[in-house]
């Protein structure tokens, strides 16, 4: 019988973020204006890489660097933004930087996106990897100028994370198609392999209560792997058949542009919802504590993550470390002569200036910094696996990727042909996180375990489309596009 790695009881009292912070608060303690205060939100990469990064960056300028955390930094930014300068670059997920650019909340960064990178040869521009530069610029005052206004701050991976260790001792092999990956979820289970506490080894842990929409990652990879990565960034226009936004809401039509997605979902739907031995029980309910915990305490082989999933697997541990090896597969294809795709978890994070912040300079010179090699290869070890939204090409990750499985893994899925649903159609940033790909951020996991029958594939199907269909119209009238 094995020993416990972790209690639930221990998880409860952390919390879902895992870990003590110092939170960035209303205000930063800044005394004087030459110092640099960065506010990180700690999703799930710690903020060691930030102080590593900083204190570098402060050995080579003589620049005080401060670096503080927070979880609930978006609920007062755009205050912040518009009333104090506390904070001279904030980072995280969420921001709605092009409604604060609107309002001249953020400065310009076109002469940093123009700027040289110690190392390199090229500009600030070339370091990033695709669509980020597009993805970062708008025309604020409709005369078809645009500036830069943001940078990208992670890419990311997501998907199955799986046990090495146990694969490897049970002599399963990782599923290269979904076929096999039903198969695998099979053999998992007529093993009979029992955990510390007697209950069954299952192939999957996870959180519906708080995290279900993991299992996006895998469902992404799937739809754009059958409907081409042309068909969904057609989708993601937002316009219909007549090319124009009045019908954009046909896109969302499970019987022609949506049909993929919902096989997608279909395909989900039969693997986990259908099928619930291939889930520790009541995995749906689970909290993300409590799941994280079952597949610490090697209760599952795999469990849906992203990029983030070492540190905070780590994180609550008792000696802080894992003590089995981990990686992240390659999403078992769709088809076996499917396309190797990576859906870009993250990659809508950014890193941002305030327009009144006394170091708008540094700030700059800082995020610079950011690119060079140095600064990347510190974010990816320090992060435990994540990777900063800069090309990774140059960048010397062999010794680190020699004895850590998991960053290896993260990179080669990097390494695949990669996409976003990040976009700067006004629709999408007029009706925040509303429009894709779930409408309403209406998730359908938890409720399709929790009661398959009603939210079988076809049911949803129709729910997505009739939701997006009786809201177009106030979408548009947000977005500025109503006729």
């Amino acid at each position: 019988m094995k020993k416990a790695k972790f209690l639930i009881a221990a998880v409860a009292l952390l919390g879902t973020a895992g870990g003590v912070l110092t939170s960035c608060g209303p205000t930063s303690q800044r005394t004087d204006a030459t110092e640099l205060w960065i506010c990180v939100y700690d999703g799930g990469y710690g903020i060691d890489w930030a102080n590593t990064i900083g204190a570098a960056f402060e050995e080579k300028t003589g620049i005080p660097v401060h670096v503080e955390a927070d979880t609930s930094i978006l609920s007062r930014l755009e205050s912040t933004l518009k009333d104090g300068g506390d904070y001279d670059i904030y980072m995280s997920h969420g921001i709605n930087w092009q409604e604060y650019a609107m309002k001249g909340y953020l400065a310009e960064l076109d002469d940093l996106y123009e700027s040289s990178v110690e190392g390199y040869e090229g500009k600030f521009i070339d370091r990033l990897v695709d669509t980020a530069a597009e993805n970062s610029k708008l025309d604020v005052k409709g005369n078809g100028e645009e500036h830069y206004y943001k940078v990208c701050w992670t890419q990311g991976a997501g998907g199955i994370l799986y046990n090495m260790d146990m694969f490897e001792e049970n002599g399963w092999e990782v599923p290269e198609t979904y076929d096999d990956l039903v198969k695998l979820c099979k053999t998992i289970n007529d093993a009979g392999l029992v955990a510390f506490d007697d209950e069954e080894v299952r192939p999957f842990a996870w959180s519906g209560a708080e995290r279900q929409y993991y299992w996006d990652y895998p469902v992404f990879e799937w739809w754009a792997q059958m409907a081409g990565l042309d068909k969904v960034n057609q989708v993601f226009e937002y316009m219909g058949p007549d090319g124009t936004y009045k019908n954009g809401y046909e896109m969302y039509n499970p019987d022609t542009y949506y049909k993929e997605f919902i096989k997608a979902y279909e395909m989900w739907y039969d693997l986990v919802a259908a099928n619930s031995g291939n889930s520790l029980e009541n995995s749906y309910a689970a909290t993300l504590a409590q799941a994280k915990a079952n597949f610490v305490n090697e209760k599952a082989a795999m469990m849906p993550y992203a990029q983030w999933a070492k540190y905070e697997l780590e994180e609550v541990t008792d000696e802080g470390k894992l003590d089995f090896n981990v990686a992240m597969m390659s999403t078992p294809k769709a088809t076996a002569d499917a396309i190797d795709v990576n859906y870009m978890v993250g990659f809508g994070d950014s890193m941002i200036v305030p327009a009144n912040s006394p170091n708008i300079e540094t700030a700059k010179q800082f995020i610079n910094f950011m690119a060079t090699e140095e600064s990347c290869a510190t974010f990816v070890e320090k992060s435990h696996g994540a990777f900063l939204a800069f090309d990774y090409e140059d960048v010397d990750l062999s010794a680190l990727e020699a004895t850590d499985t998991y960053v290896k893994s993260v990179h080669e899925k990097l390494g695949a042909q990669n996409f976003s649903s990040v976009s700067k159609n006004p629709i999408t940033y007029a009706t925040v996180d509303q429009v894709m790909p779930w409408p309403g951020n209406v998730y359908y996991y938890q409720g399709a375990c929790e009661n398959p029958s009603a939210n079988t594939p076809e049911i949803v199907g129709d729910a997505v489309y009739q939701y997006a269909k009786s809201h177009w119209d106030s979408w548009l009238g947000s977005a500025g596009l109503r006729d």
